[in-house]
């Protein structure tokens, strides 16, 4: 009995002992791993691209800016391999971008002044890069449309002075750009309501310039204004410079549009005497027999109208000269440009009236029937047909 107290005692001794030992045992303790602001940027930069798709644009500029103020926090201590500077721009540029797509949202939802805000804010970053992840030549490139999509979205909002100057920092790279002339006369003109100052641009420019296609601008509006005689001194005076396609085009049409018909001819014999291309030939070749058209020469149209057909088939015209042919009762000619108009349109009563007209009068009678029968109840044909029909049976 009184041994197995003494047991019973030993293990109360063990237990409190193990006991005490349990409750004297450290718990292990966590380090945390050392801060590294570089993950943590591309963590955010990786959150920001994520929104950018998402078309969560305010996000995705939080994320960027927040990747940003990381790189920052180590540019001076880092590694030239951690490209802290690139990767910096290239936050700024994800923050521009984001920036554009607000900017032509707002557009399309017509909240202008709010588009001009998102479009200067990218217009800010663009100007302040190196560069060093994008060429100078491709930012100098984007700024030039960023000032473009400004003179837009400040025309539309109504800020017309500020638009010209968005328009002016792109004259000033591309002086002859005909676009933005075009454009900033248009304000002036149009929305200014400033049609001294608007016509002032353009003759500035062309005078200082000396160059044709601004010559060719001004005399357009002049023309549209109702100004024929200033219109053509400045259409003539771009011919004095330069003797191209373009050019002669523009002044024979001026020419047209003013029943000149003569001089329009006059132009464009000098166009087709330098050796254009065969487009610009062709049309060449139609407005000259149209011009010798309204100038009641026939022969001369003829002429024309046929160099023309001789490069590319022409209905209206194969038909015309086909009734000219007619007249003259050149009777092979008078099947030639039937034909041609036949081919394409094979149910062309006009065509088919005069070629088996042309066959009857050759004696090819065969072929005058096959032509004539199909419009023998042609409302507008149809007696004088049946007349012929009857003779050739």
């Amino acid at each position: 009995m009184k041994n197995n107290a003494k047991l019973i005692l030993i293990s109360l001794v063990v237990l409190i002992m193990t006991a005490a030992c349990s409750s004297n045992k450290k718990e292990p303790v966590v380090v945390e791993p050392p801060r590294n602001p570089i993950m943590l940027a591309q963590d955010a930069s990786s959150n920001g691209m994520k929104a950018f798709a998402d078309k969560f644009y305010t996000e995705a500029i939080t994320n960027f800016s927040e990747a940003i103020a990381l790189y920052n926090e180590v540019a001076v201590t880092a590694a030239p391999t951690d490209s802290i500077p690139q990767n910096i721009e290239k936050m700024n540029l994800n923050i521009a971008t984001s920036h554009l797509r607000m900017a032509e949202e707002s557009l399309e939802d017509q909240i202008f002044n709010e588009a001009v805000a998102h479009y200067d804010t990218a217009l800010v970053i663009y100007k302040s890069l190196a560069p060093l992840t994008k060429p100078k030549t491709e930012l100098d490139a984007e700024i030039l449309v960023l000032y473009r999509n400004l003179a837009v979205a400040n025309q539309k909002a109504g800020n017309f002075e500020t638009a010209i100057n968005n328009i002016d920092q792109v004259l000033a790279v591309e002086p002859g750009n005909e676009d933005m002339l075009n454009y900033k006369f248009s304000i002036l003109n149009n929305d200014i309501k400033d049609e001294t100052r608007a016509f002032r641009v353009l003759q500035d420019y062309a005078e200082a310039s000396n160059d044709p296609t601004a010559y060719r601008m001004l005399a357009d509006k002049l023309n549209e204004k109702g100004d024929k005689v200033k219109a053509g001194e400045y259409y003539e005076r771009a011919l004095s410079i330069k003797q191209d396609a373009n050019t002669y085009s523009a002044v024979a049409n001026f020419y047209r549009s003013n029943n000149q018909w003569a001089k329009s001819n006059e132009v464009l014999i000098k166009l087709v005497e330098t050796n254009p291309d065969q487009a610009t030939l062709l049309t060449a070749y139609r407005l000259m027999g149209d011009n010798y058209n309204k100038l009641n020469n026939k022969a001369k149209m003829a002429e024309y109208f046929e160099k023309a057909l001789n490069i590319e088939s022409d209905d209206k015209i194969a038909l015309l000269l086909a009734s000219y042919y007619n007249g003259l009762k050149n009777h092979n000619k008078v099947i030639t440009y039937s034909t041609m108009v036949l081919r394409s349109n094979s149910g062309n009563n006009d065509a088919l009236m005069l070629r088996g007209l042309a066959y009857y009068n050759l004696k090819r009678n065969a072929e005058a029937k096959a032509d004539l029968t199909r419009i023998q109840n042609d409302p507008k044909y149809g007696k004088q047909v049946q007349s012929i029909l009857k003779a050739i049976k």
